[in-house]
């Protein structure tokens, strides 16, 4: 056989190292630090969206009760790629009763750091500008941030203060949160959108969502092309992410050049990392070599924040023999060496064998946590409707009545009779359990649905938390529910009749006594749960489940991953699973049942 030419083995090279882990570097290439755009608003918060017309918000910058005026950009961050650095600008619109020669602001980036108490406080030079008591002006007010990176999970906030003394009688005002007085912050953001380097940032599926590499364009196949997103700020801070598919002339794909990607359906306050795919059924002439895949993504002010070019991002058009026959591994020598051509058979092995999934009973959730949950801890099972939170609960409680663990049910979203019927259609029969004491039920929904209760523990109003809170106290007061749990279904029907506060005490108060007992307290939410009081839920949470329910190519389908667990390694990434009836959850595993 002839020795290929160098040109032709430069796509065989390129390809071998995408395989190669060394040789996986992200790029985001030509996008330096972005002044994000955040507008100050009435709730204290920053958000991006330009305000609306109306009444504007008022603060008095000269009294002397809060001399300081703070805004979150988030209650925490999502991860810890993001880095600030650059100038930060103040535009604000401000008033005084009597015009000055200048007026001095002391403007402050805060960063709390996840668990310490107190911020850090980076504060910048002061700035002074004239101020015309006559009009009402904005006044930009610039400072030089010096480059450090935002901690994963930390509480990021801006401040501003007047600096010098104010002369007696001279007020000063802050206008804001309308489109007629938008004051804002733009803050030098850098790697706030990245590709998420942990499950590798770009996947080549068959039709089959099975890995990849090559394909015969004798036997046309659907190209499935998968991308996880990190955000800093969560989900709703990703306006798009674009796609370009680039053929092995380096010519964009005709009718695949910047195709937005579909996200997966995720909660809005989800954490990260966000799945987008798209898929390309190519046709039998397309150019047979090496192809790649462009990505960049777009944050929700439209700003390119993130562009991937590779070069951990190729797969292969040919027309047998592939890239994997025989024939051509026998060149690969000549392109990269002996080491390369055996790195590229090991994952290609890899990566066959990794394509087969095994059903596996429910006990596998063991697995995803590395053992069962702890006593003392407070977990959390968040979901849309339909994706089996109230299963999940059931599950894990049946578990502990055989263990002889003490449970209790608290019930707010059918009626316990309901509850006991369910379980049992699962093969999840509880009667027993009941008769001898270890499983009560706190009936949350009966008096909401107009209906006398049947149970010994009830409430007549949902809405009452101390009433509520009482009737699980008096329920916690047994001997036999040291070490038990308790099941909270579902946080979702209180969201709407209390204070978000009120709603985060009660957690506390609840899983502060089942812990005191060694116990485990878990409470499901739903999507209409309150995106800041979920952060604070999984802020508090020792572990956090999430569960999808999602809709792909027509097949209704159901994910699940632990995005949280404190102190013990767990298995991380979705999980996909299914409900039959009479076996309740059944997963999907890699691995066969041993």
């Amino acid at each position: 056989m002839k020795r290929m030419g160098l040109r032709a083995l430069l796509p065989i090279a390129l390809l071998l190292l995408t395989l190669v882990p060394s040789a996986l570097p992200l790029v985001n290439s030509d996008i330096g630090p972005t002044q994000r755009t955040f507008y100050l608003t009435s709730s204290k918060f920053l958000l991006p969206s330009v305000p609306k017309p109306g009444l504007p918000t008022i603060a008095n910058l000269t009294q002397t009760s809060q001399p300081r005026i703070e805004f979150d950009l988030s209650q925490f961050l999502f991860t810890q790629t993001a880095t600030i650095s650059g100038s930060m600008v103040f535009s604000l619109y401000l008033t005084s009763n009597v015009t000055l020669p200048g007026v001095s602001l002391v403007g402050s980036f805060l960063e709390k750091l996840a668990g310490q108490t107190g911020f850090y406080i980076n504060v910048t030079s002061v700035q002074s500008h004239p101020i015309d008591s006559t009009r009402l002006q904005p006044l930009n007010f610039t400072y030089s941030i010096p480059s450090q990176t935002l901690g994963l999970g930390a509480h990021v906030s801006i401040s501003m203060q007047l600096a010098s003394p104010i002369p007696k009688g001279v007020g000063i005002k802050l206008y804001y949160d309308s489109s007629a007085t938008p004051s804002f912050v733009t803050l030098p953001l850098f790697g706030y959108i990245t590709l998420d380097q942990r499950s590798g940032p770009v996947a080549i599926l068959d039709k089959h969502l099975n890995p990849v590499t090559s394909f015969n364009l004798n036997s046309t196949d659907l190209i499935t092309i998968q991308t996880s997103v990190d955000s800093m700020l969560g989900f709703l801070d990703i306006s798009r992410v674009n796609l370009t598919l680039v053929d092995p002339l380096l010519r964009p794909v005709r009718g695949e050049t910047n195709l937005t990607m579909t996200p997966l359906p995720v909660l809005p306050s989800a954490l990260p990392p966000y799945l987008y795919t798209t898929s390309w059924p190519y046709p039998s002439n397309a150019t047979a070599g090496i192809y790649q895949v462009f990505i960049d993504i777009f944050d929700i002010q439209n700003n390119r924040a993130f562009s991937f070019r590779g070069p951990a991002n190729f797969f292969q058009l040919s027309r047998t023999p592939n890239l994997f026959s025989p024939e051509t591994l026998n060149l690969i020598p000549y392109a990269v060496g002996v080491t390369g051509a055996a790195a590229l058979g090991v994952v290609y092995y890899g990566r066959r064998r990794r394509s087969k999934s095994y059903l596996v009973p429910f006990d596998y959730f063991n697995t995803l946590t590395n053992g069962e949950l702890d006593g003392g801890s407070l977990v959390t099972v968040e979901g849309n409707t339909g994706s089996g939170k109230t299963i999940l609960s059931e599950e894990l409680m049946f578990e502990d009545l055989k263990k002889g663990r003490h449970c209790i049910f608290v019930a707010t979203g059918d009626f316990p009779t309901n509850i006991r019927e369910g379980m049992k259609s699962m093969g999840l029969d509880v009667s027993g359990y009941e008769t001898n004491g270890l499983l009560t039920f706190v009936d949350g929904y009966s008096s909401e649905a107009g209906q006398e209760s049947r149970e010994k523990f009830f409430v007549p109003s949902l809405g009452d938390l101390t009433n509520l809170g009482m009737k699980i106290s008096t329920s916690l007061q047994t001997d036999s529910f040291k070490e038990g749990s308790l099941f909270f279904d579902s946080l979702t029907p209180l969201a709407s009749k209390t204070k978000p506060e009120s709603l985060i005490s009660f957690v506390q108060s609840v899983g502060a006594k089942v812990r005191g007992l060694g116990g485990k307290a878990f409470f499901t939410l739903g999507p209409s749960i309150e995106g800041t009081v979920q952060r604070r839920l999984q802020d508090m949470a020792d572990c956090v489940v999430q569960m999808e329910a999602f809709e792909e190519r027509g097949v209704r389908k159901s994910r699940m991953r632990i995005s949280k667990l404190r102190a013990r390694r767990f298995q991380q990434g979705w999980v996909i699973y299914t409900i039959e009836e009479g076996r309740g959850i059944i997963f999907y595993s890699k691995k066969p049942r041993k």
